[in-house]
């Protein structure tokens, strides 16, 4: 068998199994898609490049977690996901620790500075402007789906949710990326 029709389930399997090699393939499969996941949240490549490499990291940490019956790819961007969410956490942290009046005043400053930038950036810089505007949640569900190309059904089990509530999550952040993105 070869490593192009071995699935994901089965070569996670081998890595369960402390066959470490056949993380290779995977990585090969996964290192551009959740990088580029990552960067769309993030907003910043260098961060981006660190955090996909913890999640290949937990990968090998947790291992024994995976169970060879469920989708690679959802257990995969969840672990991602939750990489993301301990980030964002720890700066939250740090943040709390070192805000003052100066920097809030100038945290909306720059919010109203990125509005003006959009009407003059072309249509491409404007809607990852947008997008990077919204909340995380709503971000991410569009960054899954739009760009990552998860359906209704897969994004439902990595929100812990239903089919139908994912589709109106992104209903609804679709909405809030409009009106951010045409906003005057």
């Amino acid at each position: 068998m070869t490593l192009t029709s071995t699935s994901d389930e089965e070569l996670m399997a081998a890595v369960r199994a402390d066959d470490l090699d056949q993380l290779v393939p995977l990585f090969e499969r996964y290192h551009g898609p959740l990088f580029n996941y990552l960067t769309r949240l993030t907003n910043d490549r260098d961060l981006s490049e660190d955090l996909t490499q913890t999640v290949f990291e937990r990968i090998l940490k947790y291992r024994s977690s995976y169970q060879p019956t469920q989708p690679f790819k959802a257990w995969v961007y969840q672990m991602a996901r939750n990489v993301h969410a301990d980030h964002w956490q720890r700066q939250q942290k740090l943040r709390v620790a070192d805000t003052d009046v100066e920097d809030v005043e100038r945290t909306g400053a720059l919010r109203g500075g990125a509005f003006s930038q959009m009407r003059v950036n072309n249509s491409h810089d404007d809607l990852h402007e947008a997008l990077n505007l919204l909340p995380v949640p709503q971000r991410e569900i569009l960054v899954l789906n739009r760009f990552q190309g998860f359906g209704y059904e897969e994004i439902g089990k990595l929100l812990g949710c239903t089919a139908e509530a994912a589709r109106v999550k992104a209903h609804r952040a679709l909405q809030a990326l409009r009106k951010i993105y045409f906003a005057n």
